[in-house]
């Protein structure tokens, strides 16, 4: 069917489409662009034109038919475009799975990344195939119009500047031929595909179910019994306090500390010893000059109305009332915003940009008429205009690159690393320059030293936690090798002193014994008198078997509960143990410091307050993963017309193996 929609669209009577440009693609851009995010990819990208770190390794490939990772019809993709699409996609990935940096991807991840980006491209290409075989041609006066909008483009009175465009291009390595073409299947793809999906709805039968699972209640009378709710009738004998030592000896024991030396790698003490020259770092502060010398910046509070009576009603119960939240809530209809640190250039209402940087600070100003409608606006905070010398910026900028290298400078360590480690059995002839850090000191398995605090050992906690397992683990005077930690990190460890914890004596533990065996005691009595409330409770109810009972007074009855808004005061063993009852049956639990009995006396459907946000909820998301499988039935229709021509396997790898965030090849 896809196929046939292609085939059957019509040719257009002129030799051109006409497609407006959209504002969200405009909006995400101005994000990419100006946005802290998207300079820090921004900055990656940089990196990689700046004459460090990998460069173009892509340049002498060889001939052109080697210098192609997929032929799709008369398209190719190269390793430049591979690589540059990759390395904008690492940062977020890694985000997703929690690294703070890209680098610390697993090389198997990185390729699944690096397939599916591939696919993409693919996709990309088909598409413009598509538009090829559908007869689209995007006019120059459209393109013209599009790179016009971009407000990266826009010099500080919100107009086009050539000299802007010209330098955001040179800074980040594309030509103004690239930049055109890139706009031009940027007009077709959006001509092709906007609109896909925008029928797909979630089936009511399907929502309901999904409704009724989340929030469906249950109804429940609960029971809690305390492990400490039954005292112990008697004291213990000798005798029985002697058999709990006796059957408990590693309570009882000092504890068992070890002295270790170590030295620890890790991308932050291998990142000191990275030398940054001045001349990286100039060109470095010299792209990031929009962060170092900042305008005048003001924070706004803003209402857009469309009727004038009702701004001016607004503006003068803002004066009077002077709280953003409350007005917000008096006048719902408006359109309200809040700018915090918003240049002039920042505001894309240039009535209002003007407005606001004339107005004084903390004052309802307006209604200002703009061509989005009627303006109100508090200033509430300015920040004069201000500059970071190179000089003061230098340790920041410097801070940047070391950090961006450091991962891979640890790699590149790593050889020399181990072969220091195999040459030397006391860790005390490690090089200087590699980065490793030396430590040592005594501690327990907890990582704590003898004063109870924890051991200073360099690195995060998981890689801590990895080196005093390891130090528990490793034999005295053991040779030292290197054990990989956690983030690409290194250690290595030699144990040169073992102080094992001894058992105390019974008479210096003689109280602490009472105290263990009066809980154990309590416990056991805890739980013979919850087994047989339970016990009834399975013959008829939990309220029955609880009439005139102690605990009687103890029964919550009638908790309510559901999947979205669970009770916080249960144990999850119990809540999750709760929804696999049938309505009528009991269950007894055990939690942290107590036992638990439910019995579930009715079920209910979801409260009525929930249904419309939920239903919503769930719709947004049923429908966004059928409109995910659109694309890809698009392109299995596609890729039929138009086949993959030719795939160089080792080629794809050796870029996924030179790419990494900043080390893009250069632009085509």
């Amino acid at each position: 069917m896809v196929r046939q929609v292609l085939a059957g669209l019509p040719r257009p009577h002129h030799p051109a489409i006409r497609i407006r440009p959209d504002p969200m693609i405009t909006t995400l851009r101005h994000l990419l662009v100006d946005s802290w995010a998207g300079r820090a990819a921004a900055i990656l990208i940089f990196l990689a034109f700046i004459g460090w770190g990998v460069g173009d390794v892509y340049s002498n490939m060889g001939t052109s038919s080697s210098n192609t990772i997929v032929t799709i019809g008369n398209r190719t993709i190269t390793p430049d475009d591979l690589a540059r699409a990759l390395s904008a996609q690492l940062p977020a990935a890694a985000q997703q799975m929690g690294l703070s940096d890209p680098s610390h991807l697993p090389d198997g991840t990185k390729q699944q990344i690096a397939r599916q980006v591939l696919h993409n491209l693919v996709i990309q290409n088909e598409v413009q195939l598509a538009g090829e075989r559908a007869g689209m041609v995007v006019p120059d006066e459209l393109i013209r119009e599009e790179i016009f909008a971009i407000p990266a483009f826009h010099n500080a009175a919100g107009q086009f500047d050539r000299s802007m465009l010209n330098d955001r291009l040179a800074r980040i390595g594309i030509t103004e031929k690239r930049l055109i073409q890139m706009i031009r299947e940027d007009i077709i793809s959006r001509a092709l595909l906007q609109g896909m999906g925008a029928s797909v709805q979630a089936p009511v039968s399907l929502l309901n179910r999904l409704f009724a699972f989340d929030a469906d209640q249950r109804v429940m009378d609960v029971l809690r019994v305390p492990f400490t709710s039954t005292a112990v009738s008697a004291a213990p004998t000798d005798e029985q306090l002697h058999r709990y030592y006796d059957n408990h000896p590693q309570d009882f024991r000092t504890t068992e500390y070890r002295h270790a030396k170590m030295v620890i790698m890790t991308a932050d003490s291998v990142a000191k010893t990275i030398e940054v020259p001045d001349d990286v770092l100039h060109k470095l502060y010299d792209f990031q000059s929009r962060t170092y010398n900042m305008p005048e910046t003001r924070t706004l509070q803003v209402l857009t109305f469309q009727d004038e009576s009702k701004a001016n009603a607004a503006a003068t119960a803002w004066r009077n009332t002077n709280a953003w939240d409350a007005i917000q809530k008096a006048y719902p209809d408006a359109a309200a915003v809040a700018l915090p640190h918003v240049r002039e250039s920042d505001i894309p209402n240039p009535e209002l940009a003007k407005a606001a940087f004339g107005a004084p600070a903390n004052q309802i100003s307006g209604p200002t008429k703009t061509a989005a409608g009627w303006v109100v606006f508090n200033i509430t905070d300015v920040v004069a205009p201000h500059q970071t010398t190179f000089e003061q910026a230098k340790p920041e900028l410097r801070d940047q690159v070391q950090k961006q290298e450091a991962p891979e400078a640890l790699q590149a360590r790593l050889k020399q690393f181990q072969d220091a480690i195999a040459g030397s059995t006391t860790l005390e002839k490690i090089p200087s320059n590699l980065g490793a850090v030396p430590a040592a000191g005594s501690l327990d398995s907890h990582g704590l030293m003898q004063d109870g605090t924890p051991a200073p050992i360099p690195g995060d906690a998981g890689l801590r936690q990895s080196i005093v397992q390891h130090i528990f683990s490793q034999k005295k005077d053991a040779q030292p090798v290197v054990v990989n930690g956690p983030d690409g990190s290194a250690f290595a460890v030699v144990v040169d002193e073992v102080h094992p914890g001894t058992r105390r004596p019974f008479a210096d533990v003689r109280d602490q014994i009472v105290q263990a065996w009066t809980a154990e005691q309590q416990r056991h009595a805890a739980d013979t008198r919850t087994t047989a409330l339970f016990t009834e409770a399975k013959k008829s109810t939990l309220a029955k078997a609880l009439d005139g009972q102690t605990e009687a007074s103890s029964l919550r009855k009638d908790v309510t509960i559901s999947r979205i808004h669970p009770d916080q005061s249960l144990p999850q063993n119990v809540l999750r143990a709760a929804f696999g009852l049938k309505v009528g049956t009991t269950g007894m639990y055990e939690g942290p410091d107590a036992f638990w009995i439910v019995n579930v006396t009715g079920q209910k459907p979801g409260a009525e307050a929930d249904a419309a946000s939920l239903q919503k909820e769930l719709s947004a998301q049923y429908v966004q993963a059928l409109q995910a499988d659109i694309p890809a039935a698009l392109d299995a229709s596609l890729e039929k017309t138009v086949p993959v021509s030719h795939l160089n396997t080792n080629l794809f790898n050796q870029v996924v193996a030179s790419t990494s965030p900043g080390n893009a090849g250069g632009a085509q």
